[in-house]
């Protein structure tokens, strides 16, 4: 076994390693990197193989994740997607809305994109999986119950428990299937990636969602694969329960803090993954600033249980140079050169006319509601998606007394805009210029009770 590929197995084991492995989750980052779409790329088992390797060599990275997808299971079983040039795809058409469970199509391995994906792995693993760890990502069971049902499953935890729980039940299976089936593909470890658990309290966490990973974590173990749980937004209040799962590790973006994460990692023997800053560091910092985080991860993370990578899969558009950066970094200490001329991101902010790229302040007028709806990307981060999937629910009852606007921080006008207004979690959602969901999705009736409050 290759000392890259054992750093990432050790510290998943939460054994004491040489140096802290880094794993880049580069995602439809590759397809920029062959000068192609996302959607052509990940249509393509032999795109998504050359632009992996390509990542891999390039970032020096010890582990790689086959295909960062988490519509290809939803796909599958009936729902219409959205595709995207610069984003993995959105599911438009939720199938469980015209569809019962009973009337969805079996889920196997020729389903959909489904042999596409483990194709993918296998020549993966056939080629530089001696080299490097292979990681085979999965919709987890509670966002895919979202990609099912739509957001209005929110609301039917709360207003109908048992079918909710039907459902997850379902997904639990699916995952399970997935999880199986990326092993018998080469994958060294299967990532349960459930976006949508950070917008739920523990209670419903426990209730919900530790029953549904279980059957997919047991049967990865029990198979000499190694389990990890994958949650973006501030997962915080969620992290010890994630641990009580007992995964091998869980994966957090920046909205946790890493110093946080290690105590419990400590306590449960779990290992963590993260957690660059995608956009304030990676996508639009210099490599000195993405070097610096790094450092600051690493030094919170330690030499036991922890992997670098960055807080969720890289935005499309990432500069190569500024990932190039943190790869010399992690594995050979090599520090970015001070005078490369590159901008800083304050320096690149200082610049920047938010309101020319339409992230003007907007005036309340009285019998108007302005809803403002912060996130990274609605078309590829799913917790996104549904945050304003439930504006779309309710807004028609308010016709022209309503407006509203996504603003993304994919931008450097989106991210002056954000610094301006104060948030600091995603997604959020602003009613009258107000913060009133931060960093969960509302149910039909929350949402229409704060928007009739404010009319």
């Amino acid at each position: 076994m290759s000392m890259r590929r054992e750093l990432v197995l050790k510290a998943l084991r939460c054994e004491e390693v040489e140096r802290i492995p880094w794993v880049p989750f580069t995602g439809v980052h590759c397809a920029k990197m062959l000068n192609m779409d996302a959607e052509t790329y990940l249509k393509s088992p032999q795109n998504i193989v050359k632009g992996v390797k390509l990542a891999a060599e390039k970032y020096m990275a010890d582990g790689v994740c086959a295909v960062f997808d988490l519509q290809i299971e939803a796909e599958a079983l009936g729902c219409g997607l959205k595709w995207s040039k610069n984003n993995p795809p959105a599911v438009a058409v939720h199938i469980l809305e015209t569809k019962t469970l009973k009337e969805l199509p079996e889920l196997t391995k020729n389903s959909g994109r489904i042999a596409d994906a483990l194709k993918t792995t296998s020549m993966l693993k056939d080629e530089i999986g001696d080299d490097v760890a292979i990681f085979g990502l999965i919709c987890g069971p509670f966002t895919l119950a979202l990609h099912l049902a739509g957001a209005k499953f929110l609301t039917d935890m709360i207003e109908n428990p048992e079918y909710a729980k039907e459902i997850l039940v379902f997904c639990a299976e699916a995952a399970k299937k997935m999880s199986v089936w990326y092993l018998e593909a080469g994958a060294d470890v299967v990532a349960l990636v459930d976006p949508m658990t950070s917008q739920i309290s523990p209670r419903h966490f426990k209730k919900y969602v530790m029953e549904t990973v279980a059957p997919s974590i047991n049967v990865i173990k029990e198979r000499g694969g190694l389990a990890t749980l994958f949650c973006c937004g501030d997962a915080t209040k969620n992290i010890e329960l994630m641990m009580k799962c007992e995964p091998n590790g869980i994966a957090f973006d920046e909205q946790v803090a890493v110093a946080y994460a290690k105590e419990l990692s400590e306590k449960y023997n779990v290992a963590i993954e993260g957690n660059l800053h995608l956009t304030t560091t990676l996508l639009f910092g210099s490599p000195i600033e993405c070097v610096a985080d790094a450092k600051s991860c690493m030094e919170d993370g330690g030499l036991r249980g922890f992997v670098l990578s960055p807080g969720c899969d890289l935005p499309f558009d990432t500069p190569e140079y500024n990932l190039e950066a943190v790869g010399k970094y992690v594995v050979l200490g090599e520090e970015p050169i001070k005078s490369s001329g590159f901008l800083s991101l304050d320096e690149a902010l200082s610049g920047c006319d938010a309101a020319s790229e339409g992230f003007d302040d907007v005036k309340i007028e009285p019998g108007k509601i302005f809803v403002e709806v912060v996130t990274l990307d609605s078309e590829g981060c799913a917790p996104c998606q549904y945050m304003m999937e439930s504006l779309f629910r309710v807004k028609d009852r308010y016709g022209d007394k309503l407006t509203y606007r996504e603003t993304l921080i994919k931008s450097l006008g989106g991210i002056k805009r954000v610094s301006a207004i104060g948030v600091k979690n995603l997604p959020s959602m602003l009613i009258n210029n107000e913060l009133v969901f931060d960093n969960i999705v509302p149910t039909d009736e929350e949402l229409i009770k704060e928007l009739n409050k404010r009319i």
